[in-house]
């Protein structure tokens, strides 16, 4: 007797789960608890970066690109030409804006879910603790990819007791580190047997986060970002923001490269892939996961609403499993077909309960 669609789309998510998926989180996770989407964003740069610059080259580059900036920011962003007198200015000015109002949202949101009912039930903190507590014993972490700035992931570790690992070493001022910026830990432990007593050494499984856009908690310092937590300073932060600088920063900085390469690397070893509130509009990270989605990697997509770019992964790769909102319920698509759930599985709580908890 054949599976029904229903029981079909349990059986995937529980199968992507058994092989410890890759985490990739999206701006839609962090918009759920209040930070800006690309929309906001762009209407706050549209009315705080005219106050942060002061060169007549600045503001005329500005002038010209804010009426495609209030149409698409990255589109508008990307009409300043490279080179131009008084770009650098302009850059620097959507840097300061942007990991401002970041920082202030994510006070917010932090602050909101401490203050909240048993915090660590909340549906992140409860999926890290799975992923965490599911991971085969030589694995040696559980990596997850954020093109966020923000900190809720690493908040949602600790919620969860799950040991974490940016990338970076020290206390309070926290430097990368450098080939390779993530570094497996191991335990040693006793082995006995009837012959004889030996020492085994076995990874100590962690959350391995990489941020290829940067974090609101990375400083720029003498041309290479540190980590610095809970500072809520004017510092400079090192973050690749939308628009003319986006890939020259990447390329640039060493660290940004070094974190690509990770990035990179840890999808072409994922058995799996769950992406939450991503919608596949980073042009790079795209191209990694399409070449392991031809390949038939394990994939399932949690996301309030489907993006022209979702659409198309779904239509091209009919083993992805695809969940977004629909009329109070959800709507998902597998293999080939569209299944309606009445509980409102594109939110992760729900999600978690209904097929894995």
């Amino acid at each position: 007797m054949s599976a029904t669609p229903e029981e079909a789309i349990a059986s995937a998510i529980q199968g992507l789960f058994r092989a410890t998926p890759l985490l990739l989180i999206g701006s839609g996770f962090s918009c759920g608890y209040g930070l800006p989407g690309m929309a906001e964003l762009g209407g706050h740069l549209a009315s705080a970066v005219d106050t942060r610059i002061s060169s007549v080259e600045a503001h005329a580059l500005w002038d010209g690109a804010l009426p495609a900036i209030k149409v698409n920011l990255e589109d508008g962003l990307n009409t300043i030409p490279s080179g131009a007198p008084g770009r650098q200015e302009v850059v620097a000015a959507i840097r300061e804006e942007t990991a401002r109002l970041i920082i202030s949202r994510t006070h917010s949101a932090e602050s909101e879910i401490l203050a909240s009912r048993d915090p660590h039930l909340a549906a992140p903190a409860r999926l890290l603790r799975r992923l965490y507590n599911g991971a085969p014993q030589n694995a040696e972490c559980i990596p997850v990819i954020t093109t966020n700035y923000d900190t809720l992931i690493e908040l949602f570790s600790d919620l969860a007791e799950v040991p974490i690992d940016t990338g970076f070493t020290g206390l309070r001022r926290r430097r990368a580190r450098s080939n390779p910026i993530f570094q497996t830990q191991y335990r040693r432990s006793l082995a006995s047997n009837k012959q004889r007593t030996s020492y085994e050494h076995r990874p100590c499984v962690n959350v391995r986060l990489m941020k290829p856009h940067g974090s609101i908690t990375w400083q720029s310092c003498d041309g290479e970002p540190i980590e610095v937590l809970n500072d809520v300073s004017d510092a400079p932060r090192a973050i690749v923001v939308p628009g003319p600088s986006k890939y020259e920063d990447a390329l640039i900085n060493s660290l940004f490269d070094g974190m690509r390469g990770e990035m990179n690397a840890a999808v072409g070893r994922a058995a799996a892939l769950l992406c939450v509130g991503f919608g596949f509009n980073d042009e790079h990270l795209q191209g990694v996961i399409r070449n392991r989605l031809e390949a038939g990697m394990p994939a399932a997509i949690i996301t309030r609403d489907f993006t022209p770019n979702i659409r198309e992964v779904i239509k091209r790769h009919r083993h992805v499993l695809a969940i977004q909102r629909s009329s109070g319920g959800a709507e998902a698509h597998f293999d080939g077909r569209t299944v309606t759930v009445a509980e409102p599985v594109w939110e992760l709580d729900t999600f978690l309960k209904q097929y894995l908890e």
